[in-house]
């Protein structure tokens, strides 16, 4: 059943119900009324007969006399017409025009299920103010039920009427409702990654105005996604058949004897230095699509940051001694900070970062870290607390399950920023934010495969990282993230 028939369904049922319980409770509540407005009126018109005949002899011939004008004693609200008997102390009837019992009958039927008659008796007392007799206003019980049916009656035409107005709208309020929803079922059904596809606008401004913005928002990444797979496979195939074309032009030039002598060696020595070239790139794009699949891949654990950076530092020493670089290091944290993280992939982070400024650089490479407390590190991280995620300030995952928590005046809340500086040429215009993209390099550039991992180590570590040129010359790569020191 579809959501606008069960939407219809429960209105249908509920409007039902609404019937049955209105119709029965009104039934009971107006007739418990109209008993009880009917006696007050019969005790009324009663108490008047009595004070008009306190001061009469209850005699036959005295008390016609005194109702002979008893049109004038009606009281007026009353809706049932009663009949009349004045009675004696000992049940001798004076006067009466009711016929259908006697004041034993009456008085026994006027209580019980089986009641038939609605009676007041009011007593009339004599000057020294015993009761010499009474008056009995009776009224029968079928008339007060015709008048509590009439009322059911017009109460259930109302209640017809309003179920049909109710009807009628509710059909107008499925329509509106699931007009929206079929319109981004269709274009659900026709979308595609292919082809081009227009956004859908739905102006309901309620749930399914937000869902209709949320596919929308889902298409533009889903599209992103694939262009960027598309770039990704067209890259890739690109950086691996430069290795595989000179792996089987030397292998076949050898094999065909076209290659002779020395230069035998020399094929061979490209050989090899191509399958390591491959082996490189095959085992970072392994190294990269597991980064960004498998948050499971991060294994966390309280670090010394010094330690961790020294380590990236001593592993690249060599290198930079060969290019004759100078690495120049600023650590302006503590020796004991202990941060958590993921010991293995950040060291392989800073290595990608120092490695890179080594390539470009002329004389010298400065790595720097130094951290910001409270509000300063708030304000330096607002774009991080808007786009990654803290989790129990202890696990930096890579997605968005959970929100930053990040408030400006807790103390505890700290930005940690590394800095790689190098001396060289810089960043051409635009490169900012190329540099992380996957296959990409500059002049000098690598496999185009070190920054991308870097990037996604330091988001999975719920940092940013941001590439730019420094006003002395050369280029910047800085990290930064949230950290809570250990406690």
């Amino acid at each position: 059943m579809k959501i606008g028939s069960k939407l219809l369904f429960t209105y249908f049922i509920l409007i039902i119900s609404i019937f049955f319980i209105t119709s029965f409770s009104f039934h009971f509540i107006s007739e418990q009324y109209l008993l009880r407005e009917t006696k007050l009126q019969l005790q009324k018109e009663a108490k008047v007969v009595s004070g008009l005949l306190d001061k009469t002899v209850l005699s036959r011939t005295a008390v016609r006399i005194k109702l002979a004008n008893r049109r004038a004693l009606a009281v007026t609200e009353r809706l049932i017409t009663a009949k009349m008997i004045i009675w004696t102390k000992d049940q001798t009837i004076i006067y009466t025009d009711f016929k259908g019992g006697t004041i034993s009958d009456i008085l026994e039927q006027n209580n019980g299920p089986g009641r038939k008659f609605v009676a007041e008796t009011v007593p009339i007392t004599a000057n020294n103010g015993m009761a010499k007799g009474y008056v009995t206003l009776v009224a029968r019980l079928d008339q007060v039920q015709q008048i509590n049916k009439l009322m059911r009656n017009s109460q259930i035409i109302s209640l017809i009427i309003s179920a049909f107005i109710a009807v009628v709208l509710g059909l107008i309020f499925q329509r509106g409702l699931t007009r929206p929803i079929r319109l981004l079922t269709e274009h659900m059904k026709h979308f595609s990654l292919k082809g081009a596809n227009r956004e859908i606008r739905l102006e309901t401004k309620d749930e399914i105005g937000e869902l209709a913005a949320s596919f929308n928002a889902l298409s533009r990444r889903l599209k992103r996604y694939d262009e960027d797979q598309k770039i990704f496979f067209q890259n890739a195939s690109h950086e691996l058949k430069t290795p595989l074309m000179a792996i089987q032009g030397n292998a076949e030039g050898i094999l065909d004897g076209v290659i002779t002598g020395d230069d035998v060696n020399k094929s061979l020595n490209i050989i090899i230095t191509e399958s390591q070239r491959l082996k490189r790139i095959v085992e970072g794009i392994t190294y990269l699509a597991k980064l960004e699949s498998i948050e499971e891949s991060f294994k966390f654990k309280y670090e010394p940051l010094t330690s961790v950076i020294q380590e990236a530092v001593q592993t690249v020493s060599g290198i930079a001694a060969q290019q004759e670089i100078e690495l120049m290091v600023d650590i302006g944290v503590s020796e004991t900070l202990m941060v958590n993280m993921d010991r293995e992939k950040m060291v392989r982070a800073l290595i990608n970062l120092l490695g890179n400024a080594i390539r470009y650089a002329k004389k010298v490479v400065e790595i720097k870290c130094y951290m910001t407390v409270g509000r300063e590190a708030a304000r330096s991280l607002e774009t991080i607390a808007e786009t990654k995620t803290v989790k129990d300030g202890r696990k930096f995952p890579r997605n968005n399950e959970t929100k930053t928590v990040m408030k400006r005046e807790n103390p505890q809340v700290q930005a940690l920023t590394i800095e790689v500086k190098d001396d060289g040429p810089g960043l051409a215009p635009g490169e900012e934010t190329k540099v992380f993209q996957r296959f990409y390099s500059g002049q000098e550039g690598g496999s185009g495969i070190g920054l991308a991992i870097t990037k996604a180590i330091i988001e999975g570590h719920g940092g940013t990282i941001q590439a730019f040129n420094s006003k002395q010359g050369g280029a910047i790569f800085r990290c930064q993230a949230p950290i809570v020191d250990k406690l």
